[in-house]
């Protein structure tokens, strides 16, 4: 039997949500019918060594920059590598992967070419241009929320007819509650007083300033409240200062870049999403896979996970007194009131945003996609590959909720 011969391309593989994702479908793929290939663009970042650890060939692309001439370059480069390999699919990850794979794609005659969207992130310019082209160059564009979808459409003027909605998902066997266990001391907090915790990055739509503003509202009315941020989170001067003269600093504790996410989540009595924008964010499904009630912003995907006032609250962006408010309004909540949001919170991510289920999706879209093209699929998985035609193929919903 003859696999599915599949390239993923991304620009590199640094700690976010989208590499995340791709980690997980490089692992739960079935190796029985596609044989995938991890191309890194640029071949840097902390999360290549776990891609290689999933045996499967990692190319490291060779790009220094994204300027014009080395962009071409990581074309010819990318072209060739796939006319060589005979690839069938490939599937591309962010916009500079959407563009520079989709153009090399097409040069190099790969039967399917797929495009991801995965935020809500308003592009001008080039960055408008390249969204674009690459949207006409793929055979199907790939979002992975409704959220997603519409935004895509409206702002890059992408036939939603085009595109597929498969929802994100999260490896529901690793994120699940743990027995209790000493979680708290672990990260230096006192276990005897709530946490209030994020999973985040320092980057300005993942709202760490509206988060931290609210939790130094949420630490003067209730002085026991721990506040703790996983994640990549440098404080800037400014915001550093905010944390020091507010009173902040003594409830504070910054975890910084963590393997071992789900004993994090286990200290937390309450998680805290603060984005600006989300396509769907794998950070929320985690601490709802793990039983923890939520608040979050009501952006993107996050409203069709969340379901406000059962599984959690949803406020406003860029508010940082109806984020702290939500948070007081949870911890008030009585225990056993919580602990049923949080059940519910998992629920909703076992039924609808399993990792398992997303696979199963995005594999199910790869074969239905190839016999467009004019692949024979027999139930052996054995692929003949018809000469690519010119023109796309007009993708049904694949999956959905």
């Amino acid at each position: 039997m003859v696999p599915v011969r599949i390239v993923y391309t991304i620009a590199w593989m640094e700690v976010g949500g989208s590499q995340t994702h791709l980690l997980q479908v490089l692992r739960l793929l079935d190796r029985t019918r596609f044989a995938p290939v991890l191309y890194c663009l640029t071949g840097k970042g902390a999360l290549l060594d776990a891609a290689r650890a999933l045996d499967l060939p990692v190319i490291d692309g060779g790009m220094t920059s994204f300027r014009p001439l080395s962009a071409l370059r990581g074309v010819r480069r990318l072209a060739e590598f796939l006319r060589r390999e005979r690839v069938d699919v490939i599937h591309n990850y962010l916009l500079r992967a959407n563009v520079i794979g989709s153009v090399a794609a097409r040069l190099a005659g790969v039967p399917v070419v797929l495009a991801s969207k995965r935020g809500c992130h308003k592009r001008r310019g080039w960055q408008l241009a390249g969204a674009r082209l690459s949207n006409r160059l793929a055979h199907c564009v790939t979002g992975n929320s409704e959220a997603v979808r519409e935004f895509v459409h409206e702002n890059e003027g992408c036939p939603k007819e085009k595109m597929v909605v498969i929802p994100s998902g999260v490896d529901t066997d690793r994120f699940q509650p743990l027995p209790p266990g000493d979680y708290k001391r672990r990260l230096g907090l006192d276990p005897s007083r709530p946490v209030v915790g994020s999973v985040t990055r320092m980057r300005v739509r993942k709202g760490v300033e509206e988060f931290l503003r609210a939790a130094a509202q949420v630490c003067r009315h209730r002085p026991e409240v721990q506040i703790a941020i996983a994640g990549e989170v440098n404080l800037p001067e400014d915001l550093q200062r905010f944390v020091t003269a507010s009173g902040l600093a003594d409830h504070l504790r910054l975890l910084g870049r963590r393997g071992d996410i789900p004993e994090i989540l286990s200290a937390f009595d309450l998680f805290v999403l603060s984005s600006h924008g989300e396509g769907m964010s794998n950070a929320i499904l985690e601490a709802m896979a793990m039983e923890k009630p939520v608040v979050a912003t009501g952006v993107g995907g996050t409203c069709e996970v969340v379901q406000h006032g059962r599984s959690g609250l949803l406020v406003r962006a860029r508010d940082p007194d109806a984020l702290a408010a939500a948070i007081e309004q949870v911890l008030r909540t009585p225990a056993e009131e919580t602990a049923a949001m949080g059940r519910l919170g998992r629920r909703i991510v076992l039924e609808r945003f399993s990792a398992r289920a997303m696979v199963r999706q995005m594999e199910a879209l790869y074969l239905e996609l190839l016999r467009a093209r004019g692949a024979r699929v027999p139930t052996n998985g054995v692929l003949h590959v018809a000469p690519l035609g010119v023109g796309t193929v007009e993708c049904e919903r694949a999956g959905g909720d």
